[in-house]
């Protein structure tokens, strides 16, 4: 990572021992537990009653998922702009300061792994706001140009995707944040939108997985959980405020984007 004042790394932090995202160590942390990215396993694949333990093997088996190349390619593209993309959350909003997240574990079968927490000071150096931070890298980044990759960017993602929504809740619980900065970046452009925590939303969440997790309900009953989930989800992500555009020059040298226009549409 870059040099940056406000930058925080684990390490800055005094959690030098906790585990890098992406390391085997933090990999092998996740096993057992259902993680954010795992909940949206259902609005997909849960389509059928032998899909239930296939399903429930994926999150707590053993067995190693393969990935193509074309996978592998786009996994490598997100991680990398995720760094990128912070020095963009830094140098778009006044007073920030971003810190690196370990994974949380916030009980025997559930962990959060957020991509980091952001606190903006005053200019007296008192605390303004403070938010969990989810960054998306969309697009894909393979054989897409940035021109590309900023269309699909500006056409397609009005609104975060309502398949994240129980991810940063679970992130938003972990560390006991009322907001979430979500953000989806692309060389050319970052667009940032505000989620609030939603109790409400949160309880159904934990809910429908635990019944999912124990599978003590009938097939139909979960499907009919998982729907209602479904549409919640989409409740959530049309809640979101739109906050800023910032539009980026991509350096390949320096390998990071310089903020080349910001157009905000509220107050943080």
């Amino acid at each position: 990572m870059w040099a940056n004042r406000n930058f925080h790394s684990l390490k800055d932090q005094g959690l030098a021992n906790a585990h890098e995202q992406g390391s085997q160590a933090w990999l092998d942390g996740r096993k057992g537990r259902i993680t954010g990215s795992k909940p949206s396993t259902l609005f997909f694949n849960f389509k059928e009653e032998k899909d239930w333990d296939i399903i429930l093997e994926q999150w707590f088996g053993d067995k190693k998922e393969d990935f193509d190349e074309i996978a592998l390619a786009r996994m490598a593209h997100g991680s990398h702009f995720e760094d990128v993309s912070v020095k963009v959350i830094l140098d778009s909003i006044p007073g920030s300061h971003f810190y690196e997240c370990p994974q949380i574990d916030i009980n025997e079968h559930y962990s959060a792994s957020a991509d980091g927490a952001i606190i903006v000071l005053n200019d007296d150096k008192t605390p303004l706001w403070h938010a969990n931070v989810e960054i998306k890298c969309v697009a894909g980044g393979v054989g897409n140009s940035q021109e590309k990759m900023e269309e699909i960017l500006r056409k397609k993602w009005k609104l975060p995707a309502s398949y994240y929504m129980i991810q940063i809740q679970m992130e938003m619980a972990a560390q006991n944040a009322k907001e979430t900065l979500f953000v989806c970046t692309v060389p050319t452009l970052t667009r940032f939108w505000k989620i609030k925590f939603d109790q409400e939303y949160w309880s159904l969440c934990v809910e429908v997985l635990e019944n999912f997790r124990l599978k003590n309900v009938g097939f139909e009953v979960m499907l009919s959980k998982i729907n209602k989930l479904k549409s919640a989800s989409f409740r959530i992500s049309k809640s979101a405020i739109l906050f800023q555009d910032v539009e980026t020059v991509f350096d390949e040298l320096k390998d990071e984007c310089v903020v080349k226009k910001i157009k905000k549409y509220c107050n943080l």
